[in-house]
């Protein structure tokens, strides 16, 4: 179970050096704009957050992932509310994986208060999917 963990972990950190290699990439005019901004500054704050949450998940320390999963939830609105980077067209597509995620960091939060680390930890890969999918749909 560990070793997938620190796959998905890493996953979390590949898909942040993507991201950030991107960034003094131009974009098109509705890039630029204040969603876009947020949405840039949230990526890499949700990366660190997933390897607080995998960290914490491995001592079985309950309160860092509950810390982390409620950063991430405290952001989720502006990411439903903001535009990928490619396939703007698939627009609703983008707020369902974004609406699944917020579902699945909920379960994740819900689950470590609990005390349920088996339950936080199948949420959190599930949370994973979620962005692994939407990377690979919108930003890469």
């Amino acid at each position: 179970m560990y070793k997938g963990m620190t796959i998905v972990a890493a996953a979390f950190l590949l898909s942040y050096a993507v991201a950030d290699a991107h960034e003094n990439h131009e974009h098109v005019k509705h890039h630029t704009d204040v969603q876009m901004a947020k949405l840039h500054k949230m990526m890499p704050r949700y990366a660190k957050a997933q390897a607080l949450i995998q960290a914490s998940l491995e001592k079985g320390d309950v309160k860092g992932v509950v810390k982390q999963a409620d950063y991430i939830l405290s952001t989720t609105a502006d990411l439903k509310k903001s535009t990928p980077h490619k396939n703007v067209e698939k627009l609703n597509e983008f707020q369902g994986l974004a609406g699944d995620l917020e579902h699945d960091i909920r379960g994740l939060a819900d689950a470590a208060k609990k005390g349920d680390l088996e339950g936080a930890r199948a949420a959190f890969a599930s949370a994973a999917r979620q962005c692994n999918s939407c990377h690979a749909k919108f930003r890469s």
